[in-house]
């Protein structure tokens, strides 16, 4: 068991609350995401529950079934909102997400900076690259995916580089010299590159002399060393616990390869939350789950995992057969580094003994690309902080689930180990 070194960092999704009430009842409409004030609420409580970052994500687009089914993932943008939810908290970081695709770093860094100094310091940056084309963008797409990684890369360095251009001491006055700003400390970047030209300084000082944490989302190798090279976190699809221990470890390889101390970028998957009253309840609703997988099991289920899994050996085996002993690559990390975390968590399913293909099978289809924790509050705190302990994580990002309050009044605080 790892010990951990610190506290687990922890982000919750701005659309945790309004997405957690049932929006065809009056309660649920009641914290509307056309409200502003649900968002402030919801970060006021999430702060005093004790998470560090308010995460709000972007989506520069339109998906009508979304649209149909339930709270659009956008309604207020990022950084005004971020502002807003800023000056009605004192802890809480404010995390807006930026697009490289449709933003230029000096726009991305003059909102951030204005950001930070709204919040004291407390403006974050999630960071895409957005290479799913959006439906509401007036703009061709000039860069293709395969260079999406050098493109936020060079987009990262222009972005920090405009943000040490005027650095703190050029805004304490110097009556002697009757300088107000010291100029004379504001630097011209004088970049010139593959995607992007800055030559002048940024022309709104940050309150902070750091750049802001740096979150990047990834799910493959090469997206993995940008992160190693380039970020402070990543939010990854891990939905088991070993799939989030051998994606840390690639990651720690790949940051020390970068010249970086291994624990210097954070491993931060996503979780969906389902708080139960009893265990009981929990147990039903994982089972209902295995049922709903289940329902067209037999050779169909097996057929599906074979296409989604290609790399399986599974041969000519059955749903009624014993999983082969080597249904699994032997080397883990060459599977990711060929196909990315997907198989990731195959290898806790095929690691639990007894078990036949059909089974193996339906297991493999309950398997979202996020984890998935079901239990009471008292079940899902401890799972959550196992997660943790074990190493496998340095924190979270909640997503989605329901009843909020009981998730900050005694999730959190277990997980946190601050229970009364």
């Amino acid at each position: 068991m790892t010990t951990p070194r610190r506290a687990p960092l922890l982000l919750l999704n701005a659309q945790y609350l309004p997405a957690s009430r049932d929006w065809r009842t009056e309660a649920g409409r009641a914290d509307s995401p056309f409200r502003v004030d649900t968002f402030v609420r919801e970060a006021q409580r999430a702060e005093a529950a004790g998470f560090d970052v308010l995460f709000q994500a972007d989506f520069s687009g339109v998906n009508r079934a979304g649209l149909r089914s339930g709270p659009p993932l956008t309604v207020f943008e990022p950084f005004q909102a971020g502002a807003l939810i800023a000056s009605a908290t004192s802890r809480i970081a404010v995390m807006p997400t930026v697009s490289t695709l449709y933003t230029h770093p000096f726009s991305a860094a003059r909102a951030l900076a204005s950001l930070d100094r709204i919040s004291a310091g407390r403006a974050w940056l999630n960071l895409v690259s957005s290479f799913r084309s959006g439906t509401a963008i007036g703009m061709r797409r000039d860069v293709p995916r395969t260079r999406r990684h050098a493109q936020t890369e060079e987009f990262l360095d222009v972005a920090r580089r405009l943000w040490a251009s005027w650095p703190p001491a050029a805004n304490t006055p110097d009556p002697t010299t009757d300088r107000f700003i010291r100029d004379d400390l504001i630097a011209d970047v004088d970049h010139h590159g593959a995607f992007y030209e800055q030559n002048g300084p940024i022309d709104m000082a940050p309150h902070s002399a750091e750049f802001p944490f740096t979150l990047q989302a990834t799910s493959s190798l090469a997206g993995l060393r940008l992160a190693a090279r380039t970020a402070d976190g990543v939010f990854v699809g891990t939905p088991t616990l070993g799939a989030a221990r051998a994606l840390r470890r690639v990651l720690r390889r790949e940051v020390r390869a970068a010249g970086r101390p291994e624990d210097s970028v954070a491993v931060l998957p996503g979780g969906f939350v389902r708080i139960t009253a009893t265990r009981a309840e929990a147990e039903r609703l994982i089972e209902a789950e295995r049922r709903r997988a289940g329902a067209s099991g037999g050779g169909a289920a097996v057929d599906r995992l074979r296409a989604r899994f290609p790399l399986l050996r599974l041969g000519d085996a059955g749903s009624a057969d014993r999983l082969p002993a080597d249904v699994l690559p032997e080397d883990p990390d060459e599977v990711f580094a060929t196909c990315g975390s997907s198989y990731l968590p195959l290898w806790d399913l095929a690691g639990e003994p007894g078990r036949t293909v059909g089974e193996f099978a339906v297991e493999a289809a309950t398997i979202g690309e996020h984890a998935r924790f079901v239990g009471t509050a008292e079940q899902l705190g401890d799972e959550l902080r196992r997660w943790y302990e074990e190493g496998g994580v340095d924190g979270f990002q909640l997503i989605l689930g329901n009843d909020f309050e009981t998730l900050c009044d005694r999730v959190i605080p277990r997980l946190r180990g601050t229970t009364r």
